[in-house]
């Protein structure tokens, strides 16, 4: 298949500005056809520079090499509502129960800290849950604040589009 010189540069650059960014946001972000992308993004996946995440209906990607698995993992938690709901009740709290947590953010925070718990994100000591390193987390999320709000209401344009 011929492409766009750099094609395939321009996607990376696109998931490593935007962790956790799906299949139709790149498509716009880097303005090639959906044959193009599928394909660069089978290439990318195949020789591990990406690695896919499935959320529900979408598929999340992120650069394979990153570093740190948290960084990684932390952007497809944020665009989860329960799970970025769970993490920023633990920036305020610092610390919380189960029972807080469920009455806070719904029945299935006990499912999503599992997932939280499994990527590094949160820890519990003692019976308390709360962020690993809210720190780095905080970096994290600053960086990708933009991104992050354009692709949720690009999410809430495709719900839209799909009920039209």
């Amino acid at each position: 298949m011929t492409s766009t010189p750099g094609a395939r540069e321009s996607i990376l650059n696109v998931i490593r500005e935007s962790p956790g960014i799906h299949f139709r946001a790149i498509q716009r972000e880097t303005g090639l056809a959906t044959g193009h992308v599928e394909y660069h993004l089978y290439q990318l996946e195949k020789d591990e520079q990406i690695t896919v995440r499935k959320d529900g209906r979408f598929k999340r990607y992120f650069v394979y090499a990153t570093n740190d698995p948290v960084k990684k993992n932390l952007g497809f938690h944020i665009r989860s509502r329960i799970n970025r709901e769970i993490i920023f009740y633990l920036f305020r709290k610092k610390q919380s129960t189960l029972e807080e947590l469920i009455e806070k953010c719904g029945n299935k925070s006990t499912a999503a800290l599992e997932e939280l718990q499994n990527d590094n994100i949160v820890i519990r000591e003692n019976g308390l849950y709360k962020l690993r390193n809210p720190e780095s987390l905080r970096e994290a999320i600053k960086k990708s604040k933009k991104s992050f709000l354009e692709e949720l209401a690009e999410s809430l344009i495709d719900i839209l589009d799909e009920k039209l």
